[in-house]
């Protein structure tokens, strides 16, 4: 994570005029939320795919005001691992589960954990339109 925000502090500073919205699967959905607390503004979004956590309790504890995303799939198996975060232990709540306060994604035609960005599934369709709706905001808002 710290390695991540560093590149892109690097990219930011070389496009400033980017856009970014990181996605990450699995425990790569903590290694971006861990990221995101330190990165700069230029990133506007968050996605979790089948994340195990994002080391908050909820959305809204992330720094940086950014938007977060998750799907979570109802055959995922990371549906069974238990939401404890304890000083220096666990991943916290995952971001699919509702209470976490992520905007959800949708996740039809997704099987088990690996097949979020299978073509033709609802939320490999939902990223590239979070992706593309975060560039339309910076590009309207500058």
């Amino acid at each position: 994570a710290a390695g991540l925000a560093a590149l892109l502090r690097e990219l930011a500073e070389r496009r400033p005029a980017a856009t970014i919205t990181l996605v990450g699967h699995s425990y790569g959905s903590l290694v971006v939320s861990l990221a995101a607390a330190d990165a700069p503004p230029q990133v506007s979004d968050v996605v979790s795919l089948g994340g195990v956590g994002a080391g908050v309790q909820h959305a809204d504890e992330l720094p940086g005001g950014r938007r977060f995303w998750a799907a979570e799939a109802p055959t995922d198996w990371i549906r069974w691992v238990p939401p404890a975060r304890l000083p220096g232990v666990g991943y916290g709540r995952r971001p699919g589960d509702p209470a976490f306060g992520a905007r959800p994604l949708p996740t039809g035609g997704v099987d088990g954990h690996d097949g979020y960005l299978v073509p033709g599934s609802a939320t490999l369709a939902a990223v590239a339109a979070v992706v593309l709706s975060a560039g339309d905001r910076a590009g309207s808002a500058r």
